[in-house]
Formats: C-alpha cells, sequence, structure tokens
C-alpha cells in the first residue's frame, strides 16, 4: 500500500461499520489536503463501502467478524485469517498525523492503541457512551457488558490525547460514580455535532406523497432498542399513529446488522403491523440515497426506548445523525420530549415538535394542523446554520492543538 508521504495522515479507526458522520469529517478533512484513511473492524457486508469512498484516500476493511470460537466456526476462521493478517500488516504500515479511535467496541481500539498506534497522537470518540446507558457496572453487566469492554472504555478514555464527544457539552462532567467509581480524562476535549453535510441536503422536496393521497407520512430511519420496556413504548407509539390514519414508514438499519440482516429483525419486531396499510417495512438505504428517498415524506420520528427508567442519562444528553439526516432531507423531526439537549438545539430554530407518552394520540391528531410552510423555511434556516462546514475549523484546530500537545510531551 502506497501512502502519500507528503499529505498528513488522518486515520480514523472504527471499531464497527462507520457512522456517517465519521463520512462527514473526513470529508472536510480531505478537502483541506490531508490523506484520509478509514480503518474499520467489520465486515464487507456490513456497509455500503462504496459510499465512503469520496471521503477516503484509502480503505482498509478487516472483514473479519469476531465471536465465540467453537468447533464450527474453524471453517470461518481458516478462510479468514490470511486476509486478517494482511489487514494487521496494513495497519502497521501507517504513520498517522492524528487517529480517531472510534467506539463502540473499544477492547479493540485499546489493543490498536497498545500494539500499533501509541506513538501517535489519539483522539477517542466513544460514539454513544456507556456510562449514560447505565448507572453502574452491575447493572451493566446485567444487560451483558463485559468487564473487559468497560475496562477497555476506561482505559482509551484515560490513554487518549484527547476526547471528540458528539452530546451535550457537559455530559462527559457525569462519567464519574456510574460504571466508573472514577476516571481520569484528558485536558483536551471538544463537543462535536452530528452536523448536515452539503453532501447530503437536498431542496425541498415538493412532490410529497400526502399531496397525492391527502394523508400524513412519517418516517423512521436507523436503530431501535429490544428490551421489553422499550418494545412496549415502541409499540404503543407506532400504534397511536397508525390509528390516527398517518403512514409510517420504516427503514430501520442496525449498524452491527447488515441491512439483510436489518430487515429480518425489524419484521420480527413489528411484525403485527405489517398486514396493516398505514405500515410501511422498507429495505435500508445507503447514506445518500436515504436523504433523497426520505425527502418525500412529511416528518422524521425520534423513538427514544423507555428503559430510561434504570436512571438513564442517554436520553438527556445525546444526540444523533437522524437528526441531521431529516434536515438535509428537508423534513421536520417529531421527537420524544425527553431529548433534552436535542429539544435546546431544535427550539434555537423553532423547531422543536416533541411529543410525551401521555399525549400520543392527541399529538398525533394534531400533527395536520400545523404551518407546514413555516416549519420548512424553518429546517432550510437550521440545516444552513447546523452545518459540519461552519463548524469544521473548529474541530481542526483542536487536532492541532492534540497534535502539538503529544509532540511537546514526547
Amino acid at each position: 500500500m502506497i501512502m502519500d508521504k507528503k499529505k498528513k495522515q488522518m486515520v480514523f479507526f472504527c471499531s464497527v461499520a462507520p457512522y456517517v458522520m465519521i463520512y462527514k469529517i473526513a470529508k472536510e478533512f480531505k478537502k483541506k489536503g490531508y490523506e484520509t484513511i478509514l480503518v474499520t473492524i467489520s465486515g464487507k457486508d456490513k456497509f455500503d463501502v462504496k459510499s465512503f469512498e469520496d471521503a477516503f484516500d484509502k480503505i482498509l476493511c478487516s472483514d473479519f467478524q469476531f465471536f465465540k470460537p467453537s468447533i464450527k466456526s474453524i471453517p470461518y476462521f481458516l478462510k479468514k485469517s490470511l486476509g486478517f493478517l494482511k489487514f494487521l500488516i496494513s495497519l502497521k504500515m501507517l504513520k498517522p498525523y492524528v487517529w480517531f479511535g472510534i467506539g463502540r467496541t473499544n477492547w479493540q481500539i485499546m489493543l490498536a492503541h497498545k500494539y500499533f498506534f501509541r506513538k501517535y497522537p489519539f483522539i477517542f470518540f466513544e460514539y454513544d457512551l456507556n456510562s449514560h446507558f447505565f448507572s453502574s457496572r452491575q447493572e451493566a453487566r446485567g444487560w451483558r457488558v463485559p468487564n473487559f469492554e468497560i475496562n477497555a472504555e476506561k482505559y482509551c478514555f484515560e490513554n487518549a490525547d484527547g476526547i471528540m464527544h458528539k452530546g451535550a457539552p457537559d455530559e462527559l462532567n457525569v462519567l464519574d460514580g456510574r460504571i466508573f467509581s472514577k476516571i481520569n480524562l484528558p485536558d483536551l476535549k471538544i463537543n462535536f455535532l452530528p452536523y448536515c453535510s452539503k453532501d447530503y441536503v437536498i431542496p425541498l422536496n415538493k412532490n410529497k406523497l400526502s399531496k397525492k393521497d391527502g394523508e400524513l407520512h412519517l418516517v423512521f430511519i436507523g436503530g431501535l432498542f429490544d428490551d421489553p420496556a422499550s418494545n412496549k413504548y415502541e409499540n404503543e407509539l407506532v400504534t397511536s399513529i397508525l390509528n390516527n390514519k398517518i403512514h409510517f414508514h420504516n427503514y430501520a438499519k442496525l449498524q452491527h446488522l447488515s441491512p439483510k440482516e436489518s430487515y429480518e429483525y425489524t419484521s420480527k419486531k413489528f411484525g403485527k403491523f405489517l398486514e396493516n396499510p398505514y405500515f410501511h417495512l422498507h429495505p435500508a438505504l445507503d447514506p445518500k440515497e436515504i436523504i433523497k428517498e426520505i425527502s418525500k415524506y412529511d416528518f422524521g420520528v425520534w423513538f427514544s426506548g423507555n428503559y430510561y427508567k434504570r436512571k438513564g442519562l442517554e436520553i438527556k444528553y445525546s444526540t444523533g445523525n437522524k437528526l441531521s439526516s431529516y434536515l438535509e432531507a428537508g423534513i421536520p423531526l417529531i421527537y420524544d420530549e425527553r431529548l433534552e439537549f436535542v429539544n435546546l438545539l431544535l427550539k434555537k430554530y423553532n423547531l422543536n415538535l416533541a411529543f410525551n407518552n401521555k399525549n400520543f394520540n392527541s399529538f398525533f391528531k394534531n400533527l395536520k394542523n400545523l404551518n407546514y410552510n413555516s416549519i420548512e423555511k424553518n429546517v432550510q434556516r437550521a440545516r444552513k446554520d447546523f452545518s459540519v462546514e461552519k463548524h469544521f475549523p473548529r474541530l481542526e484546530k483542536f487536532v492541532k492543538k492534540v497534535v502539538a500537545r503529544k509532540n511537546k510531551i514526547s
């Protein structure tokens, strides 16, 4: 693998299939003349590799899945071992100006730091913080989060040269006393949100399905929670939508599953709705195709799950790429009012269209009475301001500061 020695190398090490947010960030670095490298510990069938090529000069995909070994798995390991060895050799050849370790599977990032990239500036980006989901290590263990993964997350936080996080500015202040009794974070941190990108923004769609049939159409994209309380909440929400004769379109895609696996999972989860003429289950699309596809609907929906009775903080502090995806498609977002930071962001643009689990029916019944033209103007204003192009200089400045600090210490 030939690398350009003149360009500064930005390595994005993803322990799962890459997030759309990483594409947007990498594309901005590429525009600025950096050499961008995507490294992903993922099977090639778990994401659309081609859709990420514009943002990266090189994509190194392990095409290897880690799971508990057994007699039945021996043929798989034998078949994949040579390719995985070549992947590891390719990692050794990288010379990052800085590298981002992007969680969810943090033991892989920990190993990458220990054995491949220790001497290079390291920015840890835990996409979803385990401490926000679980109030204690014991609770996390009860939800099958292994001790080694919790310890690896702590290692990454404490050994990083800088931290990037995508939720509320103060979300790192609550890490102590939950799954970690005490954690020592580096001084350099940046709160960088999943912004809109000009690569994805499209003109407002004036040919909505609702203009043809006179009925509202809602859409949901992204992953779903899978616990009894969340399943009950999601089913009640969808039931309320359908009972109000509003169409519900689902393009669920789980990060750790292929599009086919995601479709099968969602079909099983919402099986009782499949015969309802107002429920529509669609195959997942690549990150750019989905924007054009969902532009024909009236509103995007954000589920929150309902397991937050467990003192979870994710709903309070979190954001997600669906926030920008809906704006990029030119459609407003309706969401659970418990998404406090999301509500704060959208209030700035007069787009705070929040429901709660006590007003499902009245909220959806009155949805058609909103001034949609006025809302669309606010959407246009929001996606222009809430843009990765506008905020990228802040991230580049942060990266340079991390590199300077690391080199000074070294």
